[in-house]
């Protein structure tokens, strides 16, 4: 599907701001990104635009969202983990690091349309090889510990451990976190890379005959279309339910984010060496402590947890 053929009849609907119910507005609004890019490109000012979205994105966040870890072979790494949870940060990775081969696929463009600016013949026209390299990333998830393929997934057959996050109160957690929209179609945003390299163009030519050394651009249709698209995946990831924690590459504090842990969930299956580990880090972050369980004499399917 083309960037140009998104089309919203865009309807102001009326908010009852004094009841105003964000789970309700939540089931009624799913996230559509697709929808806040046709948003920003038909806006005579594209910038004013982004940030009032942004405001928005932040009434899909909950009050707290939780991060599965792992526990493997690699005694270092394991270490790593632990120290980074006791410090009170989560790492951020790059893109090309995540388990799914295909994220940040969610759109494209054809460079054979690009070639026709000589600036770009050099390039085969590309005027950007990889958006990926732009992002660090780190995935939550709204699903709570009762959740056995999360346990099974990314805490190694319930070998590791389960965190959650109050985001009210980790502010930069929080304000750098968007809810992940699940998608099968892909998008084809050769006309805004069109306009994007003429935009550029136009701008190195005119800044360029005032004298400037630095060419500086205030258009921010590739920043946000980016920063957003980065939040797509594919529909057969819908059962993570994820939650994306997304930075500049280059951004102050790489590769970790500020992020308090409310509570440490240890999975059925952890060593008892990790089990005191763990706890002890609850104790020195004053934070309660509970071990998964599974309740064998239950007519409910479902994993239990007790502090410890």
């Amino acid at each position: 599907m083309k960037i140009e053929d998104i089309h919203y009849d865009l309807q102001p609907i009326p908010v009852d701001e004094e009841n105003f119910d964000v789970e309700k507005w939540r089931l009624q609004n799913p996230v559509d990104y697709f929808k806040f890019m046709y948003m920003i490109n038909i806006s005579a000012n594209k910038n004013e635009v982004f940030q009032l979205l942004y405001k928005i994105s932040r009434l899909y966040i909950p009050d707290t969202l939780y991060k599965y870890y792992s526990f493997t072979d690699d005694k270092t790494l394991n270490e790593q983990k632990l120290q980074t949870l006791e410090q009170q940060k989560i790492f951020m990775s790059d893109v090309k690091f995540l388990n799914d081969p295909f994220d940040n696929k969610a759109f494209y463009y054809k460079a054979d349309t690009l070639i026709k600016y000589e600036r770009l013949i050099p390039h085969g026209g590309r005027l950007i090889d990889d958006f990926s390299t732009f992002t660090k990333v780190s995935s939550l998830t709204a699903n709570s510990v009762n959740s056995m393929p999360m346990w099974a997934h990314y805490a190694n057959n319930h070998v590791g451990y389960c965190v959650s996050y109050d985001m009210k109160h980790n502010t930069q957690l929080s304000g750098c976190t968007f809810p992940v929209q699940y998608t099968n179609e892909r998008i084809d945003i050769t006309s805004v890379m069109d306009k994007q390299v003429q935009y550029m163009i136009n701008q190195i030519e005119i800044q360029g005959a005032e004298g400037k050394k630095e060419i500086l651009l205030d258009d921010l249709s590739l920043v946000s279309l980016s920063s957003y698209f980065c939040n797509i995946k594919h529909s057969s990831w819908s059962y993570e339910n994820e939650f994306r924690c997304t930075t500049g590459a280059n951004a102050k504090g790489m590769p970790y984010v500020v992020a308090t842990p409310k509570e440490i969930y240890i999975g059925l299956n952890c060593s008892e060496s990790n089990v005191e580990k763990l706890i002890k880090i609850g104790k020195a972050l004053k934070i309660p402590v509970y071990k998964m369980f599974f309740d064998e004499l239950s007519e409910s399917f479902d994993l239990i947890f007790r502090e410890i």
